[in-house]
């Protein structure tokens, strides 16, 4: 379903999502969000590697924002669940040891879903839209041509350096490396020198797509001139997600302006209180 739209409405609709994740606070709306966004995700149809693979980051994502929130949260008030080390005395100072914080678990599940809901959406984009169809999406928006074409090649070479990954990574298997087996120290050595050989691959590749961009005398601007039909109905749909966010990013900023003290308009109690608890 998601790959019959119009690229330029899903590329709207990323972006009023990806407005709306940096703009909510609540995490039920925050988890609302996030739940639209793996729909669409699903709606794209990914295929089972994409499928584990994002809710792997998903997960490890969410654990690592909350245990790291959860230990080192510094705001007040905070409220112990339990101590990792606890506190004690050492040469007649006191140590408040590492604890675990209840705000601060909330604090990182916050986080979490604010990165899902634009993670999910931005795959929901990429799976479901060829590479073409994309760039001229974004030739018929108002972004420019030259970096519209630098932002469609990044993404074209994406599957082939994760393809290339893979393939040493599998080398590295049939030798015998196995993570962990050697030491934590030699694994994450030798995880780092995969890196290496990926990189000059992918500089080696876009060094020869410029070379020959040069010597055929491409021009971006020349695509311009295609048609790409945008049925009305994905256009309406597509702006009145945009303006949404948009009405939603006003409407924190007049709850900002409350908080800092600087406008308050008594006929607006009512968006306030809204504004603090579900946005």
């Amino acid at each position: 379903m998601l790959k019959r739209l119009d690229p330029r409405t899903k590329i709207l609709l990323v972006l009023a999502i990806s407005l709306l994740a940096v703009t909510l606070d609540q995490a039920l709306s925050l988890a609302a969000l996030a739940g639209i966004s793996f729909l669409l995700f699903l709606l794209g149809q990914p295929s089972r590697f994409h499928l584990k693979g994002s809710l792997l980051m998903a997960v490890l994502t969410t654990w690592g924002l909350m245990v790291s929130q959860g230990l080192f949260y510094q705001n007040f008030p905070r409220t112990v669940i339990f101590y990792v080390i606890p506190p004690f005395k050492f040469l007649g100072r006191d140590f408040y040891g590492l604890a675990v914080y209840r705000q601060g678990l909330y604090y990182g599940a916050v986080q979490a879903l604010r990165f899902l809901a634009g993670m999910f959406a931005g795959l929901s984009l990429c799976i479901s839209t060829p590479v073409e169809h994309l760039f001229l999406a974004l030739s018929r928006l108002p972004i420019p041509q030259g970096l519209s074409f630098l932002s469609v090649s990044a993404i074209r070479f994406l599957p082939v350096v994760a393809e290339e990954l893979r393939r040493v990574r599998q080398a590295l298997r049939l030798k015998g490396y196995r993570p962990l087996a050697c030491g934590l120290y030699e694994s994450i050595r030798t995880e780092l020198s995969v890196v290496l050989p990926v990189l000059s691959g992918a500089i080696r590749r876009s060094q020869d797509l410029a070379d020959a961009l040069l010597t055929r005398g491409f021009d971006p601007l020349a695509l311009s001139s295609r048609d790409l039909p945008w049925p009305s109905w994905q256009k309406s749909v597509s702006l009145l997600c945009l303006l949404t966010a948009l009405v939603v990013l006003g409407v924190k900023l007049l709850f900002w302006l409350y908080l800092q003290e600087i406008l308050y308009l008594e006929g607006l109690r009512g968006l306030y209180a809204f504004a603090r608890h579900w946005l």
